[in-house]
């Protein structure tokens, strides 16, 4: 299996997304960038917990015959178990969204939980996006920051990696025959920007972008980016932008 990751931070050396691969798994993270009065009670940053949480990801996925929701949970438990003696979890954590992948014998599992995508190109050319959408759901619904936050990791509300071990039991989990595969995209929403904030793309063009060159598909989310007017424009200009593809 041919793979590639490039990853381009927002802000030069403060990358909060993760991506990394470790025999047959691949993962992708994306820290939330939270205001820092929603995680006050942990001192460590969202990079840090993103890319511990990968680490951790990766290794416990490395036995096929566990399933990717209970590897997700472990390693969950894995990193509150690094920091929950000094820091206050309860009163608010760093939290990460997760993409990850697996081949086992003649097909490709994955596991998604909120807003980063999963990119599956058929070998008939047709493009599958698996996305977690309740974080969008409750964001049009509240109209405070407060009240989304509050819906974090509860019943009826959108589900995150944090430090609750039942948030793998909410994600979207399936698999895919290697045989109708053609590629596969692990991509933070940094690149689905592409799609929904810029209208750039569409899947299918996103996906043939990526696969033919991701550096100038970065190149010119940056230019849109930059372009948008002033009421346009996000809460955050740039987003960390990180894609790891797989071809098999």
């Amino acid at each position: 299996m041919h793979i590639t990751l490039l990853s381009d931070p927002a802000v030069p050396g403060a990358n909060e997304d993760a991506g990394g691969v470790l025999g047959e798994v691949a993962v992708m993270l994306d820290g939330a960038g939270l205001p820092q009065r929603f995680r006050a009670g942990c001192r460590h940053s969202v990079a840090w917990y993103s890319h511990s949480l990968a680490a951790h990801l990766l290794t416990r996925a490395q036995d096929p015959a566990t399933e990717l929701g209970a590897a997700l949970a472990g390693a969950i438990a894995d990193v509150r178990e690094l920091h929950e003696q000094e820091c206050d979890l309860a009163a608010g954590s760093p939290s990460a969204t997760v993409v990850t992948v697996r081949r086992v014998g003649e097909h490709l599992e994955h596991l998604v939980l909120s807003d980063s995508s999963l990119l599956l190109r058929g070998r008939d050319g047709e493009v599958v996006r698996v996305t977690d959408l309740r974080i969008d759901e409750v964001v049009a619904t509240e109209r405070t920051a407060e009240a989304i936050e509050a819906r974090r990791n509860v019943p009826g509300g959108f589900w995150v990696a944090r430090h609750e071990e039942e948030a793998a039991e909410q994600a979207l989990v399936g698999r895919t025959p290697l045989a109708m595969l053609a590629s596969a995209h692990l991509v933070s929403d940094g690149i689905t920007r592409a799609i929904d904030l810029l209208g750039r793309h569409d899947e299918a063009s996103l996906v043939q972008a990526l696969t033919v060159d991701p550096v100038e598909v970065i190149a010119e989310l940056r230019a849109g980016e930059r372009a948008l007017p002033p009421q346009a424009r996000p809460r955050k200009l740039h987003d960390d932008a990180t894609v790891l593809t797989l071809l098999p």
